[in-house]
This record gives structure tokens, sequence and C-alpha cells, in this order.
């Protein structure tokens, strides 16, 4: 790691960290709740959101460097956006619809920057594939399986699977399968198998993705 990879690395970390404060403030007011959400059980105090937010930051600038920079672009929102819904998800088992909206128009964004930085058209030709047949794979396992998921995750899907696919396709096929080996693991250990909470282990398997295969 050259001296400038280390100072994009801190930068982006310490960022991280502010950003996820700024997470964690707003999580901590439960704006998110509906009516019938609201008698529910504290969450806790989630520290551990700032400190995810930090080192998914770093982990992203570490792996890019400032080589490929570009590739920040479409791929930070996963290091904002992951943790914050995985925590609404954790606790309401949704993933709301404007927070998915502001991730999508922060990747899509970056996705355009990246393209336009590095003069490479297949940045955004990959990143619409790999969105578009992650919908379309989601599409037809929720008709073999209804119900089996929540439409909060048929719109989180092609979010990660434009910005993984922006890197590379390979990454956006180990994100996926990242995640859905993990879930499937974990879901025999829960007790309460009903409302899966599926968008963490959908950002996890992304950021593990990119960490590995970026």
């Amino acid at each position: 790691m050259t001296s400038s990879d280390l100072i994009l690395t801190s930068a982006l970390t310490v960022l991280g960290a502010v950003i996820g404060l700024i997470v964690r403030s707003r999580l901590a007011t439960l704006a998110y709740r509906r009516d019938d959400e609201v008698t529910q059980p504290s969450p806790g105090p989630r520290w551990w959101v700032p400190a995810a937010v930090a080192a998914a930051s770093g982990l992203l600038a570490w792996r890019f460097g400032i080589d490929r920079w570009p590739l920040l672009l479409p791929t930070l929102p996963l290091a904002w956006f992951g943790p914050w819904l995985s925590a609404i998800d954790l606790d309401v088992r949704r993933l709301p619809n404007r927070l998915l909206a502001a991730h999508a128009g922060f990747v899509a964004a970056g996705v355009g920057a990246a393209a336009f930085i590095t003069n490479d058209p297949m940045i955004a030709i990959q990143a619409a594939l790999g969105g578009g047949v992650a919908f379309a794979v989601f599409w037809i396992l929720d008709r073999l399986r209804p119900g089996g998921f929540g439409w909060g995750d048929g719109k989180y899907v092609p979010i990660i699977g434009a910005a993984t696919a922006a890197v590379s396709l390979t990454v956006e096929w180990w994100a996926f399968l990242i995640a859905c080996g993990a879930a499937i693991i974990a879901t025999p250990l829960r007790r309460r198998r009903a409302n899966f909470p599926f968008g963490p282990w959908l950002a996890a398997g992304a950021l593990v993705a990119l960490a590995l295969l970026g």
C-alpha cells in the first residue's frame, strides 16, 4: 500500500465513521417505524452501525486505492446505506422505500460518474445488466415461492446488483452467492423464521465480495 492509498483509506474510514454517527442518530429517533410498530421493544443503542460504516468505507478504499478510485463512486453507497438498511430490517423486518430510492440514486450517480471519469462505458453497461438480471432472478424466485421474499428485498437486489456489477459481473455473482449461502446457513439457527431479515445478508455479501474480488 502506497502512502497515497493509506491517506485515502484513512480519510474514508474517518468519513465513514462520521456518516455512521449521523445514521445512528437518525435511527435513534425510530422515525422509520409505522404506527403499528411503535410498541415494539427498543433495538438498543446500535453502536455497531458507525463501526460498520467506517470499517466498510475503509475496506473499499483499501481495496480500490488511488489507482482505481472511480470505482468507489458506485460502491461506497453500499458501505453507507448497507448498515442503515440492515439496522431497520433487523428491527421491523422491512426496508423503507425512501431510503432504497436514495440508495439507488447514489449508486446510479456513482455508476455514471465512474463511467465518465474513466471513459469506460462498460462500467455503466455492466451495472445496468447486473441490476436487471438480479431483479429478474428475484422475480422468478418469488414466483416459484410466493411470499419467500419481501418486496423491500426485491427493490434492494437490483441496487446491489448494479453497484457490484459496475466492478465486474463476477463480483456480483459472488455477492449474491455469499448472501444467499450465509442466509441459508443462518436460518435454521433462528427460532423464529417468519419475516426473515434478508437485507443484512445482502449488504454483507456485497461488501465481502467486493473486499475479496473487487
